[in-house]
């Protein structure tokens, strides 16, 4: 297959808490994501990226100061209408199911990665789409963390790291 049939292949995207929060916020990233994000479709996440994004939001908001407060609780209700219509589609593996926790917490532990970042790692294996897509149209995670980053490739699983690279590494 070439790299131009490739692009016209569907994929299943997952986007992390980092990228969640670029698509409502002006980071190093951002505007590439936006961009990516209005011309694609099929974007997940889990249940707990989402809810960690609305928890940076807050951070941004009450803490750092670098969100007033409209601008707090339209990016929160951008995320969760996005959810809502399913543009975001909120893919839970189970992470409260002991088998699921394990797996996690080894993967969690061998990265050194936190247990959102590697639920979402067990997620992109195991998740809605894993089974139906596969080869060029496997699940991609999109993320602005650089330690999330490189324990999907580890992993082999496929990576854009939208903060240091303006372009995913798979044709559009």
């Amino acid at each position: 297959m070439t790299g131009e049939a490739e692009g016209r292949w569907v994929k299943a995207h997952y986007l992390d808490a980092s990228a969640l929060v670029m698509l409502v916020v002006d980071e190093d990233g951002a505007p590439a994501l936006r961009d990516y994000y209005d011309k694609h479709s099929t974007f997940c996440t889990t249940p707990l990226c989402l809810a960690e994004a609305l928890g940076v939001l807050k951070r941004k908001w009450l803490r750092d100061k670098q969100l007033t407060t409209d601008q707090y609780y339209r990016a929160a209700q951008y995320l969760i209408a996005h959810a809502w219509g399913e543009r975001i589609r909120l893919n839970d593996v189970g992470l409260v199911d002991p088998r699921v926790h394990v797996e996690v917490e080894r993967q969690a532990r061998a990265y050194g990665l936190d247990l959102s970042d590697a639920l979402q790692l067990e997620t992109l294996k195991h998740g809605y789409f894993s089974a139906a897509l596969v080869g060029p149209s496997a699940p991609v995670l999109i993320t602005g963390d650089r330690g999330l980053a490189s324990a999907a490739t580890a992993e082999k699983i496929r990576v854009w790291n939208c903060k240091t690279s303006a372009e995913p590494p798979w044709p559009a």
